[in-house]
């Protein structure tokens, strides 16, 4: 499988939203309108925001198509050396092609190389396979809530931690 992976571009807007709803919907049970317009609203607020000198948003590409996302943010502009990670995503039929762990890979030498400290993000109790990902990649849980605005059936919001 080639790909690459490269910055955002404005017109990756749309395809990191809807895939975010096509896949969260369909494989994870997240109908509830209210995940969409979640993911579109802080999409939208960070890019108003960002300059991308420690922010960024990478996409992997096959074929002259989007087929992947991941972004490192800084959440908190009191910690500096703290960052999330959000918006990670890869299409159903690109998977097990090492396309998201080379987003990650991407993703963690952008930390080291600012110089970043620590890195969190949030994921939910049924995605079984990123928390597997996840642990694999060192993140350790430390906090998690009851959701119940995105799905029909109650998850729990996990928050992972990894020190760099």
């Amino acid at each position: 499988m080639n790909f690459i992976i490269r910055e955002y571009k404005n017109e990756d807007l749309d395809f990191i939203v809807g895939k975010h709803w096509d896949i969260y919907s369909t494989e994870y049970g997240y109908v509830k309108r209210s995940f969409y317009d979640y993911v579109k609203k802080t999409l939208e607020d960070f890019l108003v925001v960002t300059k991308f000198e420690r922010e960024k948003i990478w996409i992997a590409e096959a074929e002259g198509k989007p087929i992947g996302a991941i972004a490192l943010i800084i959440p908190d502009s009191d910690k500096p050396w703290e960052g999330q990670l959000r918006w990670f995503i890869v299409e159903k039929e690109y998977r097990k092609y090492g396309i998201g762990r080379a987003l990650m890979d991407k993703l963690l030498e952008f930390a080291e190389k600012c110089e970043y400290k620590h890195i969190f993000l949030w994921t939910a109790s049924n995605l079984g396979r990123a928390l597997s990902f996840y642990n694999h990649q060192g993140f350790y849980e430390t906090d998690r809530f009851l959701e119940t605005e995105w799905c029909d059936e109650p998850i729990y919001e996990i928050k992972l931690e990894k020190d760099i």
